[in-house]
């Protein structure tokens, strides 16, 4: 029995257009082999209902609002716009990336293929259905915006007709008194009163965010995952392994710090596991870790899973006296959790503009760190050529700054943070030659502004 479930979709026929589909889901249960092997997305949330995954959402959306999968023809009449991600309430229980199924759902239709002509056609035979006076007045009303217009519009279909005002447009059937044909030439008018949700996507789309059984699927495969072993009796320690795939092979890592408890644990599960001569970190088959899974031994989880950020797995760590080696730090920077005043002050130290909302300003400051960057790359690279530095998780008590960039104190701890970021090789070495493009500069800014990504830790100099 799997202990992991991902999102099924499919496309069912719109109730009251059946040539438009609307997206439909549900949670299945999926093994850890289609995870791991084909890609499909682990679908957990925290205890507080929140995703365990932000990036996905991200993904997702990236795909749905791609251009291949727009109906190209609508798209330039506006029937096409851009999908955000749903915020909701707290109080609803539901994941960002829940609610924003259900607005697509409600908002949004799928179709092979549709020409704006056809798009027109469904339209105006809806209308006809449906005529009566509400529809009409309706239309009259949206066509004719202001009531002397409205008046002379009627007037001119039935000279009989007397308006003072517009309670007065009650007292005849304008569905009686008008026809569809009255509305000739007004296109977008009918299109948008026949139908609610104007927003088109090809049903092709679900073919690039899901495997061959329709499961949530975004990456080729996934080679990294931790497990955590299940309490089991009054001996049990708490146990966390750290797994890379290699194919069908598996390699197994502890978390034992220097616990002998730990250590003793894990020499007993390698020796029962392992398919190789391992005490420690060993390597076994694909079928024996589902078989871990599987029996309950163990429960996987994908803290390093990132769909828009080249994120490394877990590093070994090793205590090293703090007085021997010097230790650095970065330091926190404003983001999104800084007072948009705040916010507004460093963008008028730099000449910018501060005008917006706070989504603006830190779109703003992203591309100002961005300029600023590649400024300052120049000393950045010279004084970490020079020295030789590795990443530690945790900062010892006499850490320093780091010094360089003393004199944009505004700006300081977010360019070294960016700095960092790009140029850590394995999580651990902060190599200059090493550069991880997946974001731009702005872009990688703009996530640890708004929290996307993050960095922690302090650096050792070792040479």
């Amino acid at each position: 029995m799997s202990t992991l479930k991902t999102f099924r979709f499919w496309l069912e026929p719109d109730q009251q257009f059946p040539q438009f589909k609307r997206l439909a889901w549900e949670q299945v249960e999926v093994p850890i082999r289609d995870v791991l092997m084909g890609g499909v997305h682990p679908w957990t949330t925290n205890q507080d209902g929140t995703d365990v995954h932000p990036s996905l959402i991200d993904a997702f959306l990236q795909r749905l609002n791609d251009e291949s999968v727009k109906v190209a023809e609508l798209d330039s009449f506006g029937y096409g716009h851009d999908v955000s991600a749903q915020q909701g309430y707290y109080y609803e229980k539901k994941t960002r990336f829940e609610r924003t199924l259900e607005y697509i759902q409600k908002n949004m239709h799928f179709v092979d293929d549709l020409s704006y002509l056809q798009l027109l056609d469904i339209a105006k035979r809806r209308l006809r259905e449906s005529w009566n006076h509400r529809v009409a007045r309706t239309l009259a009303e949206r066509a004719c915006p202001g009531f002397q217009e409205l008046r002379r519009f009627l007037k001119a279909k039935d000279k009989s007709i007397k308006l003072s005002g517009y309670e007065d447009v009650g007292q005849y059937d304008l569905g009686q008194v008008l026809s569809l044909d009255d509305f000739e030439g007004r296109d977008s008018l009918l299109i948008s009163e026949a139908i609610p949700s104007l927003n088109f996507r090809k049903t092709s789309f679900l073919s690039g965010a899901t495997d061959t059984q329709r499961r949530l699927r975004l990456v080729p495969d996934i080679d990294k995952v931790t497990l955590t072993m299940i309490p089991e009796g009054s001996d049990y320690v708490h146990l966390v392994w750290h797994v890379e795939r290699d194919g069908e092979t598996c390699r197994f890592r502890p978390e034992v710090g220097k616990s002998e408890s730990k250590r003793r644990k894990a020499r007993e599960f390698a020796e029962l596991w392992r398919t190789d001569e391992g005490r420690l970190c060993f390597r076994t088959s694909m079928d024996r870790l589902s078989e871990m899974v599987e029996q309950r031994i163990a429960v996987p989880s994908f803290p390093t899973l990132n769909y828009t950020f080249d994120h490394h797995g877990p590093t070994a760590t090793a205590e090293v006296p703090d007085d021997r080696v010097p230790a650095f730090f970065i330091g926190g920077f404003y983001d999104r959790k800084s007072n948009g005043d705040v916010l507004k002050d460093i963008l008028r130290e730099y000449g910018v503009s501060m005008t917006g909302n706070k989504s603006k300003l830190l779109q703003k400051l992203a591309k100002l760190a961005a300029k600023e960057y590649v400024h300052r790359r120049p000393e950045m690279d010279a004084f970490f050529s020079d020295r030789r530095f590795v990443r530690i998780s945790a900062t010892p008590p006499r850490s320093e700054r780091l010094p360089l960039i003393e004199d944009a104190p505004l700006l300081r701890n977010l360019l070294l943070t960016m700095y960092a970021m790009r140029h850590l090789r394995g999580n651990a070495i902060l190599d200059v030659a090493h550069d991880n493009n997946t974001y731009t500069e702005e872009q990688l800014a703009h996530a640890l502004l708004t929290g996307k990504v993050g960095f922690s830790g302090a650096f050792l100099r070792v040479a």
